[in-house]
């Protein structure tokens, strides 16, 4: 299945998307989550959020779209509910993937359902499309880490196409840890080589320079610690690491990430590793 990627500066030109490079969306494997539904489009309600016919509200999981706003002009999301309306059109057919645990994870506090998207036809993947064409990031949270795996690689292949938020001028681009003093109280994504690693009171700290007072770095929890553990990783060996993390930056002897899950932590494969 191939759709149109938009871009920002064309998303209000239609005679300009027959022009779009065609973008290819990956098939997404389900088999981690349980499928709990199937039924038609009623509408798009906006660039996260779709209505079926039975009155179920569906939030899509595992992404955000960073310039989200329901109530302002939003080039990005504005674009992403281009897609979605081109996609779902009334009356398809798609199918809802949720997780496997009953007790918690498949709504929201408003009470909509949460859940992986694809249409019953000819199986698009919602999210992946969004993701695939540059139109949203990855954004799981620890109830909800189900296909992780394909979710960062098809965000990987948009920004390394440089296509919608990952525009080289986008204000959402990948950062460095020398940049993110000037990013206090934004959610961010830096790459960057963990210079030290040390435990103090039971945290552990990923350093990315000298100056721990200034520079950058990653609070690790020991809650987390233990869940990094469980997952077959030493987050104490990781000096001259390359990673790529996101989170909200705070000002605690400089620019601090509070790692909220162990899945918002990548540790980049260099070419002599793989």
């Amino acid at each position: 299945m191939f759709l149109l990627f938009i871009p920002v500066a064309q998303a209000q030109e239609a005679d300009k998307v027959s022009e779009a490079t065609p973008i290819e969306i990956p098939k997404g494997d389900f088999s981690e989550l349980k499928h709990t539904k199937s039924n038609r489009i009623d509408k798009v309600i906006d660039a996260l959020t779709l209505l079926l016919k039975d009155g179920t509200i569906v939030r899509l999981t595992a992404i955000d779209i960073p310039d989200f706003h329901i109530w302002e002009d939003a080039p990005y999301s504005d674009a992403a509910l281009k897609l979605l309306k081109e996609t779902l059109p009334e009356l398809t057919e798609v199918m809802l993937y949720q997780t496997r645990d009953t007790r918690k994870g498949r709504t929201n506090r408003m009470g909509h359902e949460i859940a992986q998207v694809t249409t019953k036809k000819d199986g698009t993947w919602i999210q992946g499309a969004l993701l695939a064409n540059g139109l949203a990031r990855v954004h799981t949270t620890p109830q909800h880490t189900e296909m992780l795996g394909q979710l960062y690689k098809t965000e990987d292949t948009a920004r390394k196409a440089n296509l919608g938020i990952w525009e080289k001028d986008s204000p959402y681009i990948v950062i460095t840890p020398e940049q993110a003093t000037d990013r206090i109280g934004d959610y961010v994504i830096i790459e960057g080589i963990i210079q030290k690693v040390s435990s103090v009171r039971n945290s552990i700290y990923l350093n990315f320079g000298q100056n721990w007072k200034t520079d950058f770095t990653i609070q690790v929890t020991p809650d987390l610690r233990r869940k990094f553990s469980k997952e077959g990783v030493n987050i104490m060996s990781l000096s001259n690491t390359p990673i790529r993390v996101r989170g909200n930056l705070r000002e605690y002897n400089g620019p601090l990430i509070e790692l909220e899950d162990t899945a918002h932590l990548e540790i980049i494969k260099t070419e002599s590793a793989e």
